[in-house]
C-alpha cells in the first residue's frame, strides 16, 4: 500500500460527496476509518510518485513522526465529524478536503507541494470557519492566510533559486555543504512567518480571536485542535531540520516565542469569556511547542502537541455546545454548568488539569520531561518563564472551573448527547492513563524525526 492513498482517497471522496449530500457524512466517516486502517499497513519510508527518483519529482515520507501526526489528525476528524453529523452534515465534503490537505502537509517531502497542501487545507479551513456565520472574521482569516502562504512561497522561490531543488532532504544536504548562513536569513524568515500565521504565533495571529472566539462545535475543535496539531507538526519538521536559526535571528525568534507565551497567558488571565480563555491559552501553547523544537526537544514537543490537540478538542466541544444553548460564553452566564452534568464536568476538569500540567495526568509528564530537557540545555530562563506562565495558567483555569461547577441563583440546563459524553470520557481516560503509566511514552527518543538520519546516511 502507498501513503498517497491517504491524500488521494479523501480528495476523490470530497469530489464524489458533492453528488449526494445525504451520503456525504457517511462517506466522510468511511474514508476516515479507511485511512486509519491502511495507515498500519503502509511501510515506513519514501514513496516516489511519477517515476522520478529523488531529488526530482514528487515524493512522500512516512516515518514515525508523520505517522503519529496522521493518526491524530484522522482520529480527531472522525470524532468531530461524528459528533456534528446531524447539525453540520453539509460540511462533510469540506472535511474530506481538509483531511486530504492535512494528510498531505505532514507527508510531503517537497517544499512546493507543501505550499500546495497549505492552500488546500487553508481553503477548507476558511470554509469550516464560515459555519460561525461571521463572514468578516472569516474574510480576515482568509486575507492573513493568503499573505502567510504567499510569504512562504516567496521563501521557497528564493531557496530554489539558490540551490536548484525543492526536495527537502536534498536541500538540507546542499545547505549543510554551503553553510552560508547569512544568505538564508531572508527565505527562512519568510517561511517561518508563513507557517507562523497558521500556527498562531505572535505577532502573526490576529485572526485567532475572531475565528475561535466565535467558534462552534465544528470550527472550534477543528481549528483549535486538528489544524493546530497539523501545523505544529509541520512547523516542528522544518524548525528541526531545515531552518538554521543562528545568531541574531535565533535571538529574535526565541524572543517572539517567549513573548507569545507571556501575552497568551496574560490575555487568557484577563478574559471573562471561556472561548477567549481557551484560544489565548492555545496561543501560548503554540509558542511553547515552537520553543521546544527550536531547542531540539522533539519527542516531548510531539507529545505536547498530541496532548494539547486532545485537550482542546474536548474543551471547545464542551464550551461551544453550552454556548449555543445558553447564548453566551461569559463565565458569569455559565456558572453551575456542571452541576447537572457531572460526567461532562469531571471529564472537562481532568482535561483542564492536564493542560495545567498537574500530576497523575499526561500534561504533567510531558511538562516535567521537557523542563528537564531544557535544564540539560542550560535554558534556565526559559524554565522560569514557563513555570511563571504555568502559575498564571493555573490561576485562571482554577477560577474558571470553580465558577463552572458552582451555581448561584439559576441552574443552567445544557444537554449533552451520549456520543459527546463517551468522547469526553475516553479522552479524559487517555490523558489519565498515560499520566500514570508513562512507559509507552518513552519508547522513542529524539530521533523520532528521521529526516536528519536520512540526510546523514542516505
Amino acid at each position: 500500500m502507498s501513503p498517497i492513498l491517504l491524500v488521494a482517497v479523501p480528495l476523490l471522496a470530497a469530489f464524489l460527496s458533492i453528488l449526494s449530500k445525504k451520503l456525504a457524512p457517511y462517506l466522510l466517516l468511511a474514508v476516515g476509518v479507511f485511512n486509519l486502517v491502511i495507515l498500519f499497513f503502509i511501510p515506513l519510508g519514501f514513496e516516489i510518485i511519477g517515476g522520478f527518483n529523488q531529488p526530482l519529482g514528487i515524493n512522500l515520507l512516512l516515518d514515525t513522526y508523520s505517522k503519529i501526526a496522521l493518526i491524530l489528525i484522522n482520529v480527531l476528524i472522525i470524532v468531530i465529524a461524528f459528533l456534528n453529523i446531524g447539525k453540520y452534515n453539509k460540511f462533510s465534503s469540506i472535511l474530506l478536503l481538509a483531511m486530504g490537505g492535512l494528510n498531505g502537509l505532514v507527508l510531503t517531502n517537497d517544499l512546493f507541494n507543501l505550499f500546495v497542501f497549505l492552500e488546500i487545507s487553508g481553503i477548507a479551513a476558511y470554509l469550516i470557519t464560515s459555519s460561525n456565520k461571521k463572514p468578516v472574521k472569516t474574510f480576515h482569516y482568509l486575507i492573513l492566510g493568503a499573505v502567510g502562504s504567499s510569504l512562504f512561497l516567496f521563501g521557497v522561490v528564493i531557496l530554489y533559486s539558490m540551490f536548484g531543488t525543492l526536495n527537502m532532504v536534498d536541500m538540507i544536504q546542499k545547505i549543510q555543504i554551503t553553510n552560508n548562513y547569512k544568505e538564508l536569513i531572508l527565505p527562512f524568515t519568510l517561511m517561518f512567518i508563513g507557517l507562523g500565521v497558521e500556527a498562531k504565533l505572535l505577532p502573526f495571529n490576529s485572526w485567532v480571536k475572531g475565528v475561535l472566539g466565535k467558534s462552534n462545535t465544528l470550527s472550534g475543535p477543528m481549528i483549535g485542535g486538528v489544524y493546530a496539531a497539523a501545523i505544529g507538526f509541520v512547523l516542528g519538521r522544518y524548525i528541526n531540520n531545515l531552518f538554521m536559526f543562528e545568531g541574531n535571528l535565533l535571538i529574535v525568534v526565541i524572543a517572539l516565542l517567549a513573548l507569545g507565551i507571556l501575552v497568551g497567558e496574560a490575555m487568557a488571565f484577563s478574559s471573562t469569556k471561556v472561548r477567549e480563555i481557551l484560544l489565548f491559552s492555545s496561543i501560548a501553547q503554540a509558542s511553547i511547542v515552537a520553543l521546544l523544537f527550536v531547542n531540539g526537544i522533539v519527542l516531548w514537543a510531539v507529545y505536547y502537541i498530541v496532548a494539547a490537540a486532545l485537550s482542546k478538542t474536548v474543551l471547545f466541544l464542551v464550551i461551544n455546545k453550552a454556548t449555543k444553548e445558553v447564548g453566551s460564553d461569559e463565565i458569569s452566564k455559565l456558572k453551575g454548568l456542571f452541576s447537572n452534568n457531572l460526567v461532562v464536568g469531571v471529564a472537562f476538569t481532568l482535561v483542564t488539569l492536564s493542560v495545567m500540567g498537574l500530576p497523575l495526568l499526561v500534561g504533567f509528564v510531558v511538562k516535567l520531561n521537557f523542563l528537564t530537557e531544557l535544564a540539560v540545555n542550560n535554558q534556565i530562563w526559559l524554565i522560569i518563564l514557563i513555570l511563571v506562565a504555568s502559575v498564571v495558567e493555573g490561576i485562571y483555569f482554577v477560577r474558571m472551573l470553580v465558577k463552572l461547577w458552582y451555581p448561584e441563583d439559576n441552574v443552567i440546563s445544557v444537554k449533552y448527547n451520549l456520543s459527546f459524553k463517551v468522547v469526553f470520557v475516553v479522552i479524559a481516560l487517555i490523558l489519565l492513563t498515560f499520566g500514570t503509566y508513562t512507559a509507552p511514552l518513552k519508547n522513542y527518543d529524539n530521533t523520532i524525526d528521521t529526516i536528519q538520519e536520512v540526510v546523514d546516511n542516505g
